[in-house]
């Protein structure tokens, strides 16, 4: 089942990669080590989030490391949706009850907003951890987020770019959640495009 929003403050985040100091090495992040990420993930994400923003994560939450997850948990705001990622595993995810709700491999949402492109009125968004090449409604011009490329797909491709597609792995968006509107803005500069001829 969908989640409707009315307009109103929802972020994306995702690859956040916790306590995990070789990804400091693999994204070439600006942190002397992980604890300075920590506290500079921390300060970024309570600069833009207030206690009733939505949050989505898009998986790979911590490396395996409950007591820093909750602790990093309890320090930022907003009410937190988890999508499971590669990293993450159930069992602990659901330990953190800190999390409003757990997704296992993804969810769609649609966010009531007169300036949407789409004849109801609505955008359509589809998250997972994965990239989907064709999601649901693409050829309606809905939003598909994900994580788990750190950026990868974006470099010297160009048919990226062609579709409404995001990924919101923390070190593409700045280490800082990235706002619906922000994302609306960067994704309504595309034009619609599908991979398949499916309508």
């Amino acid at each position: 089942m969908k989640t409707k929003y009315q307009k109103q403050n929802i972020f994306f985040i995702s690859d956040l990669h916790l306590g995990h100091h070789n990804v400091l090495k693999f994204d070439g992040r600006p942190f002397k080590d992980v604890q300075e990420m920590h506290v500079e993930l921390i300060k970024n994400w309570n600069s833009v989030v207030t206690d009733d923003d939505i949050v989505y994560n898009l998986g790979d939450l911590s490396f395996g490391n409950d007591e820093l997850s909750k602790w990093f948990l309890y320090s930022v705001k907003g009410r937190i949706h988890h999508i499971m990622g590669n990293h993450d595993k159930i069992k602990d995810i659901k330990k953190l009850d800190r999390i409003e709700q757990i997704y296992e491999y993804g969810t769609e949402i649609t966010v009531e907003d007169k300036d949407s492109d789409d004849r109801s009125g609505s955008t359509h968004i589809i998250m997972s951890h994965y990239p989907i090449l064709s999601w649901n409604r693409a050829h309606h011009g809905s939003f598909h987020l994900h994580g788990h490329c750190h950026g990868s797909l974006m470099k010297g491709n160009q048919d990226y770019y062609k579709r409404r597609v995001m990924d919101v792995g923390c070190n593409v968006i700045g280490y800082t959640p990235i706002s619906y509107t922000q994302v609306k803005n960067e994704l309504l500069k595309r034009k619609v495009s599908s991979v398949d001829s499916h309508h």
